[in-house]
């Protein structure tokens, strides 16, 4: 009897209603929407291991988070689309306002410390319908929270971190020296909000060990490798007969990076990155439908040693969604987004023109929501893909000729009160990747990602399982993508317990040479007097040894390893919140 009461305990739901904008651009419940939608909130992040942005989506069905080294930005695969810290897949916005470098759309996931999120909302699958190319693979945005708070943090791996936030904004410090040779970061992130206006900057230092060799060795090739980049970033809001964002960022970057070439062979080049980019949009709301313009300018100057040039882009879009009720239970829901994208460098233009309409309904029966979505999205190469003057034995690997990519999207779900289901389909045409053949990026053909979403959160435990398959050419998943995923956590009296395991990793596209599965379980013991908390937080706690990315050089295998078992100490207190105006 007493094991059944605590078990019901456990799977007893939680009743709570989440009004999200992202979906659709306008307010609305979460069980409503025609899209899949995950929110978290950041009183039951607080109660995870996780330190920042980065860390919590791992949370995310169909999202796979990959970490290779503690200070580095981790990448971000989502229903399968990766980019390999090359280029970006997913939209990330900060209080509304778009993050991504210029030159790559690539965003820093660690850049929020998970003391400052008041909640994130994510759709998982295309939003270009709404936010352009950059969300082909979904969309993620953050929403601050504003209150009087301060945390220090020692651990594993020479980690300190510090943070201190009041009504105003924030501040956070993180050095860590690594779990590898020549992995030092030190990272440094501020903001301040004021009414409508706000400013961010960052400052990141750091090493970058390389990959390691068949034999697990670190490689010498990479001893001068590292990233140091500073970036800026204003905005400003207004609330009134229409709504108005204006952003600015500018950015300074400082890389040196060795690519490898064959065994024992790689070539090294140092590059300067200067960006500027400005933009905003004007939106509409009347009624249950949200019209708005966008438009952006961003210029890139790069030099290399030898080489140096400079470019732009311009965007200019036109977007509108709305809603229709036809009953009490039955919710239409439609969208549309024309979008014009103009490059230019060093005299070469190029052009990308794409209309991305999306189209669903959902059904309320009781506690039970059904929904279906057919959309269209479209990603442009970025300007590195098209221009990137980098020469590697006199060839350069971006191309000019690169067309935009093309997809489209069906999928379906059923949810409750707590728990979710959702299967996709997704036809990618154009799929742009490196050409091996001609050692520059082409657009290789077309991609099928097909995959099924599953969560599930009690009172005091939850869990979820993912299947994600993405071919390229009808027979081999993609290398890099774990097919399966499986999420659990308990949350019980203070402590915090988070198993994630993943299986079916591929080295190479032809499903030659697997990558280990993993099982890793994460760990938070926490007590609370009044507003101070002191808590004690194990990543990894089996210290796993796996790798979760790999590549190929000819027939020999390149690794980047995992982090094994770190331990931290946090000490923290928190004031009462103060939210921005929204």
């Amino acid at each position: 009897m007493i094991f059944s009461a605590v078990f019901a305990l456990l799977l007893a739901p939680q009743f709570t209603e989440s009004i999200v904008v992202t979906a659709e651009r306008i307010e609305q419940p979460a069980r409503e929407s025609a899209a899949a939608i995950t929110v978290l909130r950041g009183e039951d992040l607080a109660r995870t291991p996780a330190q920042n942005l980065g860390d919590a989506l791992r949370l995310v069905p169909g999202f796979q988070v990959i970490a290779v080294n503690p200070g580095a930005p981790p990448m971000l695969s989502s229903r399968g689309f990766f980019g390999a810290g090359e280029v970006e897949y997913v939209q990330l916005l900060i209080d509304g306002i778009p993050a991504g470098d210029v030159e790559s759309g690539l965003a820093d996931w660690r850049s929020i410390p998970i003391e400052d999120i008041d909640r994130i909302e994510i759709v998982r699958g295309p939003g270009s319908s709404l936010f352009g190319d950059v969300a082909l693979g979904g969309v993620v945005q953050v929403f601050r929270r504003r209150a009087p708070h301060a945390s220090v943090s020692v651990g594993s791996f020479g980690t300190r971190r510090a943070n201190a936030g009041f009504a105003h904004g924030s501040a956070s410090y993180v050095r860590s020296d690594g779990f590898r040779r020549h992995s030092e970061s030190e990272e440094l992130f501020a903001n301040v909000a004021f009414g409508g206006f706000s400013l961010d900057a960052t400052h990141r230092d750091r090493e970058d060990p390389g990959s390691q060799d068949p034999d697990g060795n670190d490689s010498e090739l990479f001893g001068e490798d590292r990233d140091e980049t500073r970036r800026v970033r204003a905005a400003y809001r207004y609330h009134g007969a229409f709504d108005a964002l204006v952003h600015a960022t500018d950015r300074h970057s400082d890389v040196t990076r060795t690519l490898l070439l064959a065994p024992g062979f790689g070539d090294r080049a140092t590059r300067v990155v200067d960006t500027f980019a400005a933009g905003g949009n004007v939106t509409k709301t009347i009624g249950n439908v949200i019209g708005g313009v966008e438009v952006a300018r961003a210029t890139l100057d790069s030099r290399y040693a030898e080489v140096s040039g400079s470019g732009s882009r311009r965007l200019g879009a036109a977007f509108a969604s709305g809603e229709w009720r036809v009953t009490h239970s039955l919710r239409l829901a439609a969208g549309a987004r024309y979008d014009r994208i103009d490059d230019s460098f060093e005299g070469e233009d190029v052009s990308d023109r794409a209309f991305s309409p999306r189209i669903g309904a959902s059904y309320e029966s009781g506690l039970v929501t059904a929904y279906v979505q057919v959309a269209r999205a479209f990603k442009a190469p970025t300007l590195d893909q098209r221009f990137d003057q980098r020469s590697i034995l006199g060839f350069t690997i971006s191309n000019p000729a690169l067309r935009a990519q093309h997809a489209n999207n069906y999928e379906a779900g059923v949810r409750g009160a707590n728990w979710e289901a959702v299967a996709y389909l997704m036809d990618v045409d154009d799929e742009i990747d490196l050409d091996l053949r001609a050692f520059r990026y082409a657009n290789i053909g077309h991609s099928r990602h097909r995959g099924v979403e599953t969560s599930w959160r009690g009172r005091f435990a939850s869990l979820g399982y993912t299947w994600t398959r993405v071919e390229a050419d009808g027979a081999h998943q993609l290398k890099n993508i774990a097919e399966h995923v499986v999420r659990g956590a308990l949350d019980f009296a203070n402590v915090h317990i988070g198993v994630e395991h993943s299986a079916g990793r591929w080295l190479d596209d032809a499903n030659q040479i697997p990558l280990d599965d993993a099982t890793i379980v994460d760990l938070r013991v926490a007590k609370t007097i009044r507003s101070f908390t002191a808590a004690i937080e194990a990543n990894n706690l089996f210290d796993t040894r796996y790798a979760p990315l790999g590549f190929l050089i000819g027939d020999v295998p390149y690794t980047y390893p995992a982090a094994g078992r770190s331990i931290a100490l946090t000490l923290s207190w928190k004031g009462e919140r103060h939210d921005l105006e929204r």
